[in-house]
């Protein structure tokens, strides 16, 4: 028994005496001291201020157009007929080609029964030109020849008098004459011959359908002359003028060269429309519907090239002056798809070259 409380008290004894020495080394363990030296330091892009002449050129993207979209509309009515090509959506055509035809025999056969009655009216007066006016007569006995009911009527020849243009007009000469002419105004309303190379944009009607004055027929675009529409920035402007040749590749990269025809003089979603004039007489490397990038060739210019980001308020960059960060004023000179050239800043001067978020006036900046 006596055994047993000896060495509890032991235990007890011993715990007591390592609790007592823990805390007196935790007590007299040395405080580090603070570095007083270390300060809060970040490293930041910068770049020297060197001005040499940039030349920047500028990259927009545009759409192809035809130059020439015209929308077919019948002027006379009756049942359409096959042309030289067939009346459907992508067909191609050449400039002269029927593309449109209209039944117009009633009014072919109508033409030369006019014809056939005035060759008859010129007969009657021929006899009495010979006698009156024996010095017209060879003219308008010429003309009566050359008057053929299956071509187009000669010229009328000119009456040289008023008693010769009396005569003429009493006779129903004159009046005959300019219906007739009305009459082959009216038949060539009939047939729609192509006025450029190109194709069927969209048709409306089928062969076979009948057409009314007015109704639209179909859309044609021309395949020799594109024109691209790019959207540039306002302040580009000044570095472009009409004439300007400029490059224009496809998205396979084939490249060609096309022409600045016009520029809008109004702003569109922030943009202004430049027109490209393109010559596609003989190839297929730009299509209308398709986009191309647009390389607009820039002059040398003074200034130093940053990043877009490192521009600050729209007019400022970070300027590393010691160890600290400053705003400094700049001039824009010309504003790039990823990249801006700058002037305002003295030579030799370090800027930042990067998006900062946030500048801390305790922090120490360091350039890396």
């Amino acid at each position: 028994m006596k055994t047993k409380f000896f060495y509890g008290l032991l235990s007890v004894l011993l715990i007591a005496i390592a609790i007592g020495v823990s805390g007196f080394l935790i007590k007299t363990k040395p405080v580090p001291k603070k570095d007083e030296t270390k300060h809060n330091e970040m490293y930041v892009k910068t770049d020297q201020v060197k001005y040499v002449d940039v030349k920047a050129d500028m990259t927009y993207r545009g759409r192809v157009t035809a130059y020439d979209n015209v929308s077919l509309a019948a002027e006379v009515s009756g049942r359409i007929m096959k042309g030289d090509v067939r009346f459907k959506a992508g067909e191609r055509f050449r400039k002269g080609d029927v593309i449109v035809r209209i039944y117009s025999e009633d009014i072919q056969a109508s033409l030369k029964s006019g014809k056939s009655s005035f060759l008859q009216t010129l007969s009657t007066i021929l006899p009495d030109l010979k006698v009156d006016y024996p010095q017209e007569f060879e003219k308008w006995n010429n003309f009566f020849k050359a008057v053929d009911p299956a071509r187009g009527l000669p010229d009328l020849p000119e009456a040289n008098s008023d008693k010769e243009k009396v005569f003429l007009a009493s006779t129903g000469v004159l009046s005959g004459y300019y219906s007739l002419q009305q009459q082959e105004i009216q038949l060539k309303r009939y047939t729609i011959r192509a006025p450029f190379n190109g194709s069927f944009k969209t048709v409306s009607k089928e062969i076979g359908a009948v057409a009314s004055p007015g109704s639209e027929l179909a859309t044609i675009i021309c395949s020799d002359k594109l024109e691209v529409v790019v959207p540039v920035f306002p302040s580009d402007l000044k570095w472009m003028k009409k004439g300007d040749e400029v490059k224009i590749s496809n998205i396979a990269g084939i490249e060609e060269s096309a022409i600045i025809s016009r520029i809008s003089d109004f702003i569109v979603d922030q943009s202004v429309n430049v027109y490209l004039s393109y010559d596609a007489s003989g190839k297929n490397n730009i299509i209308e519907g398709a986009y191309v990038d647009a390389v607009f060739s820039g002059t040398k210019v003074p200034g130093f090239e940053i990043p877009r980001e490192a521009i600050v308020d729209k007019s400022f960059v970070y300027e590393l002056v010691g160890n600290k960060l400053q705003k400094t004023p700049i001039e824009i000179i010309r504003q790039l798809e990823d990249m801006t050239i700058i002037s305002g800043v003295e030579e030799s001067k370090l800027i930042v070259t990067e998006s900062l978020a946030s500048v801390n006036p305790n922090m120490e900046y360091l350039p890396r």
